[in-house]
């Protein structure tokens, strides 16, 4: 299991370091020991979840492995994310909160905690945005991450990357940074979490890369664009990064083009997967010459699942699907197959993906339909030229402030489902079925009358 490996690189990899985020880091020597420390009380404390009360910070990860060796869940709730979301969050899983004060003391109690050995109990929690109108739970077990671990090790390359400094942009909220913060551990690797004032500032988020030098990097597309719109982002900077591992959104073929065309050593892997089958189930390595059209999301031949497609629709089966979900799960994804590679087609219904971040935007229109002064509400993306998700547009009935409404969903939502761009109107229009008419929307948005 995972936790064996990782208990081994902290008994053998001494004062390297394991955990590191802005000017903090702890060493392997001290990662399990501290980990043991604070499931021993854990332990005694109760069984159900644990919400880890912390942002990218190395305690966060090692507080983490506590609840797995502890054999309790765990559920990322940061400060960062707005207060009501985090009561509902606390209140819907009744888990238990750990701030890193308690954390601390934990982790230099002296006590030691045998680790649970159970793979089929929950290793965390996860919400993503629900279509009813409220976020919705993924309970992933250890025996998935377990799977997914192993399949992501088998990537050409990757384990050798990661056994080096792993950086990743993923917030612990994301299941992204499953990949990025397991990764590391399980092969001996420095996680390197990119904190938010870093990734906002090209200028910060350079001196992070360069000062770790890292090997993998765990990223969206996003966040590779930005880098390669700045001049600096080259192998001078980052002369060790072997491999990208791009994943939470569609990577446009110029951007892995322009990718490769700065790195023209590394290996990019363009990896698929819902949260609710464990990060990522398939992946394709992409090349220079590949870098033309739409680019593939996986290779079924190595692919961490079954997956196969039902009148168009990903359709995913094997030991990648959470336990919630029996053994198959209907992603909603449309795709197709050509030459064994899988391509990404949209979706069946009206989920974004926005920032690495799956978006319901039922979930945000609940959420302003509940607001003073607003009728009907109806939410879409803004797309680019080339597809790409830009931002988020609110169409809205009533006569309320924009200010105001943005402030409310800040308390509310996390802030990459609050909408840039607002259009009130004295009526949503209806289709024939006196359903909110999204397509008049588009019309709206993208010919240019409001």
């Amino acid at each position: 299991m995972f936790l064996s490996e990782i208990q081994r690189h902290s008994e053998l990899l001494g004062d390297r370091t394991a955990l590191a985020s802005g000017a903090e880091t702890i060493s392997w020597a001290q990662l399990w020991p501290m980990a043991q420390a604070l499931a021993a009380g854990l332990r005694r404390s109760g069984t159900g979840p644990v919400a880890v009360m912390g942002e990218r910070e190395p305690w966060v990860p090692a507080a983490f492995l506590a609840c797995l060796i502890a054999g309790r869940p765990y559920l990322p709730c940061p400060p960062s994310l707005p207060a009501g979301r985090r009561a509902e969050l606390l209140v819907r899983t009744g888990a238990e909160p750990l701030e890193r004060l308690q954390a601390e003391r934990g982790f230099f109690s002296g006590e030691r905690c045998e680790m649970a050995e159970d793979t089929d109990r929950t290793a965390y929690l996860l919400f993503t945005s629900g279509s009813t109108g409220g976020p919705k739970q993924v309970a992933v077990s250890v025996s998935n991450l377990d799977h997914f671990l192993y399949w992501a090790r088998t990537l050409p390359g990757v384990a050798g990357a990661a056994a080096g400094v792993v950086a990743g942009q993923a917030a612990y909220t994301f299941d992204l940074s499953v990949a990025d913060l397991y990764l590391a551990l399980t092969c001996g690797g420095t996680h390197l979490a990119l904190r938010k004032e870093e990734l906002s500032e090209p200028a910060a988020l350079f001196r992070q890369l360069g000062l770790w030098g890292a090997n993998l990097l765990v990223c969206t597309p996003s966040l590779l664009r930005l880098c390669l719109l700045d001049s600096a982002f080259t192998p001078a900077l980052l002369p060790e990064l072997k491999a990208v591992f791009s994943c939470g959104e569609v990577l446009p073929h110029r951007t892995a083009g322009r990718l490769l065309e700065r790195f023209p050593g590394i290996r990019l892997f363009n990896a698929y997967g819902p949260t609710e089958c464990t990060c990522a189930v398939c992946a394709a390595e992409i090349t220079r010459d590949q870098c033309t059209g739409v680019l593939p999301v996986g290779v079924l031949s190595g692919a961490a699942a079954n997956i196969s497609l039902e009148k168009g629709e990903i359709v995913i089966r094997g030991e990648s699907v959470a336990p919630a979900y029996g053994e198959t799960y209907h992603t909603g994804d449309l795709g197709h197959v050509r030459h064994g590679r899988l391509y990404w087609d949209g979706r069946k219904d009206f989920q974004i993906k926005f920032k690495g971040y799956r978006i319901e935007p039922a979930e945000i229109e609940a959420a302003l339909e509940s607001l003073e002064g607003v009728g009907r509400a109806a939410v879409l993306p803004r797309r680019d030229s080339s597809g790409q998700v830009r931002g988020l547009t609110a169409f809205i009935e009533g006569d309320c402030g924009r200010e105001e409404l943005a402030a409310a969903l800040q308390k509310r939502l996390p802030a990459y489902m609050v909408p840039g761009e607002w259009r009130f109107l004295q009526q949503i229009p209806l289709n024939d079925r006196g359903k909110c008419d999204r397509r008049a929307l588009e019309e709206m948005l993208y010919g240019g009358r409001d």
